[in-house]
């Protein structure tokens, strides 16, 4: 039918629309989706457009296709006004504070408590009406069983499976004699069906995003408070974040867009929600959506593309990262030519080789990402047993690949300096002019860039006089540099600049920091037992390289305090935030420790006083300060306070 036909028959091109999106509905609830989310979206708005009020855009979910028993959601549970466009964000947010957080891409999930016991979990099927399927959920550890008090309410959530789960489950299932599962997120869908293999439902996770009953009605005023609410119960709540205005809404979509690349959970979006809590009563829903929030999306596209070989490439930390080279496709405005396969996991967990057809996708500017396996090649997977740059065998620890060569490996030594370069700002060093430096065997150490003269850098290809007296200015330059930036340039895993900040404030040196134990740190507010470990790790093993940087002159200091450690107004008093503040909290925090106070996360018999905006506020951190005795301050006091600083 001609485009012109199409005009002229406006309510059979409706018809169509409907039915086309009613049968990928269908396919998508039963884990079976045929379409990419982009092309989803774009039946979706083609539809919304012509007949705004068409009911196949009120009916979120499908019909129920499993034996699961059928229970109705007593409020339900709706799907989500999107855009595109951050100028359609900034206009629905206007004056209010809004909560971004990621939108995992799973299946949605209600779990009923009843003083404080979990009774039933369900689906969210076609919103109003879901499935049972709570012996499946009583294998998931992110869904507790019993919480700490007698509360009887109702948690919305996501639940998905991790790249890394993924992986493990892969391994379980063919182990059952059972097909290889396509993707994370068809599986959690298809488990959740079966009447079998129930204990397969223990590799998903769960996340927390809502909460809602008579006994929620007084636990929280705004959307923070709720995370916290729902976090001290025991249930995993998203990384989230307030957002005030443009400026913070761009930082947020930015974090957002790394955490799409980086994470092993899949993220289809942010979501973002009015932060009080009495607004959103007061806004309400439509049939289809809440209108107290709203999720954005980067427009993507996908397309086919078939492996022609899968290369491997040993990182800075010693970590060997698999990358496909596929056939050429024109993608988003890009010709795309290679796709990150993230680590030896993911190449095991979907059996990736030369010959498999897959579909990629590409929002934005974001690197190209893998989605699934549409046709695999006949074979196995295999791995690389030594490390590509320096041959040493390889090791696994059961996620990544590493070489275990960390002080001879070329690759390792590369990234490190390259690491060193950036972290102390060198300028016109650039990655290409320090492959040239290694290449001319001038620098095959961190410590060889201060001993290089002018003359030196006069070898290196198309280089002069003049741009030679400015690269060894700059590097010269970059001995005189902040203790913190001098600590991230070590590479550290799990370390960036903000943590060695704060250790710096913590132990007010650099011999102390190297001298503390992993105990120490992570007593430290913010730090977990991991990272403490992997920093205490990762400092014994630089500690000769960090005296031999000293040797060749870098001298590492700290910005200037108007108080020494321990002096001050505030010195020796522990704050804690809560609420919004017209300044950001890092920049409140960042006061107080200067005027020689301490920050926190949470209230304890330690703190000092709580800082809000809000005295009327019921957040769990005003009640365990009322509770303590703890003094409750204004910013005002606070900022009163700090004018002796």
């Amino acid at each position: 039918m001609s485009a012109k036909t199409l005009e002229d028959n406006p309510r059979q091109r409706v018809g169509e629309l409907a039915a086309a999106l009613m049968h990928h509905k269908r396919l998508y609830y039963a884990g079976k989706p045929s379409i990419s989310d982009a092309a989803y979206d774009q039946i979706e708005d083609q539809l919304r457009r012509l007949d705004p009020a068409h009911p196949a855009l009120q009916y979120v979910g499908t019909e129920l296709a499993s034996t699961n028993r059928k229970v109705s959601h007593d409020k339900p549970m709706l799907s989500l006004a999107k855009t595109y466009k951050t100028e359609d964000l900034l206009s629905w947010m206007g004056q209010e504070l809004i909560v971004g957080s990621p939108k995992i891409d799973g299946n949605s999930l209600s779990l009923i408590y009843e003083n404080g016991i979990l009774k039933l979990a369900k689906t969210r099927g076609d919103g109003r009406l879901g499935e049972d399927v709570t012996d499946k959920i009583r294998w998931v550890h992110d869904c507790p069983h019993k919480l700490p008090e007698p509360l009887s309410f109702e948690v919305r959530g996501e639940l998905y499976c991790s790249t890394h789960s993924f992986a493990g489950l892969a391994a379980e299932m063919l182990a059952r004699g059972l097909e290889r599962p396509t993707n994370p997120r068809n599986i959690v869908a298809g488990l959740l069906g079966r009447k079998h293999h129930l204990d397969l439902c223990h590799f998903f996770q769960f996340i927390a995003f809502d909460a809602l009953g008579n006994d929620t009605d007084d636990a929280f005023a705004t959307e923070m408070e709720k995370y916290v609410w729902l976090s001290r119960l025991g249930f995993p709540v998203t990384s989230h974040a307030l957002i005030s205005d443009a400026a913070a809404l761009e930082t947020f979509l930015a974090s957002m867009r790394l955490r799409m690349e980086e994470d092993d959970i899949s993220y289809d979006g942010a979501v973002f929600a009015y932060n009080r809590i009495a607004l959103q009563r007061q806004l309400g829903s439509t049939s289809h959506h809440p209108r107290f929030k709203l999720s954005f999306k980067w427009p993507g596209q996908t397309a086919e593309a078939e492996i022609e070989r899968i290369d491997w490439a040993t990182s800075r930390l010693g970590i060997v990262t698999p990358v496909a080279v596929i056939k050429p496709v024109y993608l988003s405005g890009a010709t795309i030519t290679n796709i990150t396969l993230h680590n030896a996991e993911h190449v095991s967990a979907y059996n990736l080789k030369a010959g498999d057809k897959i579909e990629i996708i590409r929002s934005g500017e974001v690197i190209p990402k893998f989605l699934q396996v549409l046709v695999p090649k006949a074979g196995s997977y295999v791995w690389p047993k030594t490390c590509p740059s320096c041959k040493a065998a390889l090791e696994f620890d059961g996620v990544r690949l590493k070489c275990p060569n960390e002080s001879e490996c070329p690759a390792q030594r590369a990234g490190f300096i390259l690491n060193w370069i950036h972290a102390t700002e060198v300028e016109d060093l650039s990655d290409k002019r320090l492959e040239q430096m290694i290449q001319a065997g001038l620098v095959q150490d961190v410590t060889d860039l201060y001993r290089l003269s002018v003359e030196d850098l006069l070898r290196l290809p198309a280089t002069k006089e003049k741009m030679a007296q400015k690269l060894f200015k700059n590097i010269q330059a970059s001995k005189n540099i902040t203790l913190a930036q001098f600590l991230n340039g070590m590479g550290i895993e799990g370390a960036g600049l903000r943590t060695w900040e704060k250790l710096i404030d913590h132990f007010h040196g650099l011999e102390p920091l190297l001298g503390a134990k992993s105990s120490e740190i992570e007593e430290i507010d913010g730090f977990a037992a991991k990272s403490a470990e992997q920093i205490t790790t990762g400092l014994s093993r630089r500690k000769v390289l960090i005296q031999r940087l000293l040797k060749v002159g870098v001298k590492p200091r700290i910005p200037e305090r108007k108080h020494a450690p321990g002096e001050g107004p505030l010195a020796g008093k522990q704050f804690v935030i809560t609420g919004a503040l017209s300044l950001s909290r890092e920049e409140i925090e960042k006061m107080i420790r200067d005027a020689g106070g301490k920050a926190g996360s949470s209230v304890s018999k330690n703190t000092f006083a709580l800082v809000t905006n809000e005295s009327d506020s019921t957040s769990s951190k005003m009640k365990k300060a009322r509770d303590l005795g703890i003094a409750i301050w204004s910013e005002a006091e606070l900022l009163a306070a700090l004018k002796g600083a």
